[in-house]
């Protein structure tokens, strides 16, 4: 048992910055990001329930709250490097892939693997419920330019437009349902 509780001391993800080539106004863990990421997609599985859409919000919320928990090692690597080549990318993916199940070390077994499936099933974008956690992901960076573009901080105004053209050009069916509704009013912020 003290395992359990030694993971829930853990709070990485609240000391990982992300952004953080970039001058901020707030700055923001990765924590704070997955919270939001999780209540837009809490609100997108709303919209599509609204649409007889049939979500399993529950696995969803899951699949976003913990989307990005290999960063508790990694930390937030930067979009440019990142996709700096396809080789760069593929290694990033394998070592995240061999070392997320110690981002729930200290659980039940049976947790483990279900968080690990979970992030599986997420980064692999296949499943309805893993493209809302996308979406949702991108929305977070959105809200999160709109924040900084707000306080002054123009930075961040190209990443706003970017991430902005990048929604409205998904082609996933159920988004195109719920797109116009959720996006509506974006143009203007910018």
């Amino acid at each position: 048992m003290a395992k359990i509780y030694d993971h829930l001391l853990n709070r990485a993800l609240a000391h990982v910055t992300r952004f953080n080539n970039r001058p901020q106004h707030f700055e923001e863990s990765v924590a704070e990001h997955s919270f939001y990421v999780a209540y837009f997609a809490l609100i997108i599985c709303n919209f599509l329930e609204k649409k007889k859409i049939q979500i399993d919000t529950k696995k969803v919320l899951q699949m976003a709250l913990i989307h990005d928990a290999e960063e508790g090692f990694s930390g937030d690597i930067l979009t440019p490097l990142k996709h700096f080549n396809k080789k760069v990318h593929k290694a990033i993916v394998d070592v995240n892939k061999q070392m997320i199940g110690e981002a729930f070390d200290g659980l039940p077994s049976d947790l483990q693997k279900s968080l690990v499936g979970f992030w599986n099933e997420e980064q692999a974008a296949v499943s309805i419920g893993a493209q809302i956690v996308k979406v949702a992901d991108k929305l977070s960076l959105l809200s999160k330019c709109f924040e900084e573009i707000q306080a002054g901080n123009t930075y961040f105004e190209e990443i706003y437009k970017w991430q902005l053209s990048s929604l409205k050009k998904l082609d996933h069916p159920w988004w195109k349902k719920i797109r116009d509704s959720i996006l509506s009013g974006a143009e203007k912020q910018v």
